[in-house]
């Protein structure tokens, strides 16, 4: 096979291959949004009896979810996970991929207060690492599959389970010019993948994961208030990080009995779906009301919604309900920024909100850059240098602190 017809054979395959590793996440996405929303916006809260309903419908939702982890294992697949396990062994076992969207589907549709990222990045992740098993059977086997007609090459490029070849590092390309035209053509199939998934979005018109938080005219009297409140980001955020080890210890019973657990975690589901139905979920929904709503409710309140959403998130956590920890931590932390606003009234909003956000979720999730790029898609554009500014400080200031404890730990 001659080169030029090679790389269009890979191109052409790895353009359909992507393009079904981004449908197959809208129809996570598409499910979970719909069967959410229909259960707990029109199904449940029609029903007769319906605290009563709530209920039964929760621990259910605890009963299989306990279940499928006894049957099945550790599922969903966080990110966490799959990234560290492809670092490790530079390929992953992505035979699992369904099973871990199928309880990551469960845990969402009943109500847990998790976000869908995690499960599924991970899948993502899991589908590359396929797509590129696939492309290597194509290049190893080239000469073979030339001679095939092209309806029998297309059922060995789309078959799930077989003709598939996985990494080796003796087979592996070492020529520098050869990798980067590879890393070149996996990140071309990237945003294709990426822009067949916004195209279905867009043409089933669902709601976008990103919500305004307002409009901000900060100036320069704002930058007084910029180190007190990175402060107050960062204390919030260590004390979570506190509570957060607590919480592991405190649930560390039952290791044995996933379905004793999960019930725990169907009362905390029930409770919040009866008491603060708002908090359900990850919290990208109602976010988007958070900046018209914010100003009904006293300081207290605010800071006690996002006590009980971080409360909420752990309990899932560690009776396994697994799921995204990012959207319902920037959540708490926009909705925590808007209660301290309420402390400043004569100071630009959004400018406190922005920068309490970012300290607190760059804090807890300990990805400086990458959390406050994704925050800043909340925000004005403008806002965006206060927000890289919060991440750079506590990049900074951590190393310093780290380097300092090194430093004390030589001498």
């Amino acid at each position: 096979m001659k080169k030029n017809s090679l790389v269009i054979r890979i191109i052409f395959y790895g353009l359909i291959l992507s393009s079904i590793i981004g449908i197959i996440s809208f129809i996570f996405i598409f499910l979970e949004s719909n069967i959410s929303h229909y259960v707990w916006g029109e199904f449940l809260p029609n029903l007769p009896f319906k605290t009563t309903f709530t209920f039964i419908f929760c621990l259910i939702g605890g009963f299989l979810v306990g279940k499928l982890r006894e049957a099945w294992g550790d599922y969903p697949e966080t990110a966490h996970h799959t990234i560290e396990d492809l670092k490790k062994h530079r390929t992953v076992n992505y035979r699992p991929v369904f099973k871990s969207l199928s309880v990551a589907l469960l845990i969402l549709i009943f109500g847990a207060g998790v976000g869908p990222e995690a499960a599924l990045l991970s899948a993502i992740v899991m589908l590359s690492i396929w797509e590129a098993d696939k492309m290597r059977y194509l290049f190893f086997n080239q000469e073979f599959l030339l001679q095939l007609p092209p309806t029998e090459r297309m059922k060995r490029m789309l078959h799930p389970t077989k003709y598939l070849v996985t990494f080796n590092s003796e087979t592996a390309f070492k020529d520098e010019h050869l990798l980067t035209t590879k890393k070149n053509i996996n990140r071309f199939f990237i945003i294709n993948g990426l822009i067949s998934f916004i195209i279905l979005m867009k043409l089933t018109k669902q709601p976008s994961f990103i919500s305004n938080m307002g409009e901000s005219n900060w100036q320069l009297k704002e930058i007084i208030l910029l180190i007190p409140l990175i402060i107050l980001g960062l204390f919030s955020g260590k004390t979570y990080r506190i509570f957060q080890k607590k919480m592991k210890v405190w649930f560390s019973f039952w290791p044995d009995k996933p379905v004793h657990k999960a019930l725990i975690g169907s009362i905390a589901i029930f409770l919040i779906g009866t008491f603060t139905p708002n908090l359900l979920f990850s919290g990208q929904v109602t976010l988007g009301d958070v900046p018209t709503q914010h100003a009904k409710f006293s300081i207290l309140l605010l800071i006690l919604a996002v006590i009980i959403k971080l409360v909420f998130l752990q309990i899932c956590l560690n009776t396994g309900w697994i799921g995204g920890d990012i959207f319902p931590i920037v959540f708490s932390s926009i909705l925590f920024g808007f209660a301290i606003s309420q402390l400043m009234p004569t100071f630009d909003a959004i400018f406190i909100v922005a920068t309490i956000a970012t300290a607190m979720a760059v804090t807890i999730l300990e990805a400086p850059i990458g959390i406050a790029i994704f925050t800043a898609l909340f925000f004005p554009l403008h806002v965006l240098p206060i927000i890289l500014a919060t991440a750079i400080i506590l990049k900074f200031a951590k190393q310093a602190i780290t380097k300092m404890k090194t430093t004390k730990g030589i001498n």
